[in-house]
């Protein structure tokens, strides 16, 4: 399911902005605000992943569950997304650490691109 759940109050709120490339591999890289308990934090993303072909820019904004700790935001997630982009197109993504932070994505792509699979991100801090 990649879909948040409605039926419970979010940690925190991000905004991510990200260009991706696929031929049965892919790698994406981005940068997005954090805002946790009346701070906001920027942070950069990337990935690795298996599936999809083409190359896209998303726009997409989430909602974060489990956070309890700024600390606990950064480090390695797994994801699942499914998306289609012919120019303009919709995706949801799931990704998941081992801190049991939980973020759902929603949004917007812009490209041409099949997507979908199990892709590994990394989130660090930038400043």
């Amino acid at each position: 399911m990649t879909k948040a759940p409605t039926n419970a109050t979010p940690s925190a709120t991000v905004r991510i902005e990200q260009v991706s490339a696929a031929y049965y591999g892919s790698a994406a890289t981005g940068k997005g605000t954090l805002h946790f308990q009346n701070q906001t934090r920027r942070f950069t993303i990337s990935s690795v992943g298996v599936g999809g072909t083409g190359g896209l820019k998303v726009s997409a904004t989430g909602k974060v569950f489990g956070l309890h700790r700024m600390s606990d935001f950064p480090g390695s997630y797994r994801a699942v997304s499914s998306g289609l982009t012919l120019f303009e197109g919709k995706m949801q993504a799931k990704l998941t650490n081992q801190k049991g932070v939980v973020i759902y994505l929603a949004g917007q792509t812009e490209g041409l691109a099949s997507s979908g699979g199990v892709q590994r991100y990394q989130v660090n801090f930038a400043d």
